[in-house]
């Protein structure tokens, strides 16, 4: 392997191996502490020759613009006042809406009673109506069934007393001989 030796010490490959990262961190730790060093100085130096900017410009235009801050919140406070007088309107206009709702609500709800009960008492009066009609064609047809069997019975007493005259008749010895 491959050492080193100065004044006296010899350093071997594993050491040499710790020696130089040792060495470049104390290196870099000085470069940058120096650095460090330099940026502080120029910074003191900055800070000492500092003097206060002039910052009258600036004031005006603060002042111009509280002015016109101003003028928007005198603009804001009308527009708030007529935003509030809209959002009345806008209510009372809301309530009669909904008043004008339930009354026609309230119209359509007796219109709908009206017709349901017009629609019952309707079918009462058909189903009434349909009871006297068959009740009524029930009699005509009783009256009309009697009259046929008076007039059957009428036509069979005829044929009855017919045939009885007709058997004479054709039994009367008289007529026999012709």
């Amino acid at each position: 392997m491959a050492e080193i030796e100065y004044k006296g010490i010899k350093l071997g490959g594993s050491k040499l191996l710790l020696l130089v990262p040792l060495l470049g961190t104390i290196g870099s730790g000085l470069f940058f502490g120096f650095e460090f060093y330099k940026d502080y100085m120029n910074m003191r130096e900055q800070i000492a020759s500092y003097s206060a900017p002039d910052l009258s410009g600036i004031r005006q235009e603060l002042a111009v613009q509280n002015e016109t801050v101003d003028a928007v919140r005198k603009e804001m406070a009308s527009v708030r006042l007529r935003v509030g007088e809209i959002q009345q309107l806008a209510r009372d206009l809301r309530d009669d809406q909904r008043s004008d709702s339930a009354k026609i609500y309230k119209s359509i709800g007796g219109v709908d009673r009206r017709s349901r009960q017009a629609d019952a008492d309707t079918r009462s009066a058909m189903r009434q109506a349909e009871r006297t009609l068959r009740s009524i064609t029930s009699s005509a047809s009783e009256r009309f069934d009697a009259k046929i069997s008076s007039v059957d019975e009428k036509l069979d007493a005829l044929e009855a007393t017919l045939n009885k005259r007709l058997q004479r008749a054709l039994d009367n010895p008289l007529l026999k001989g012709k």
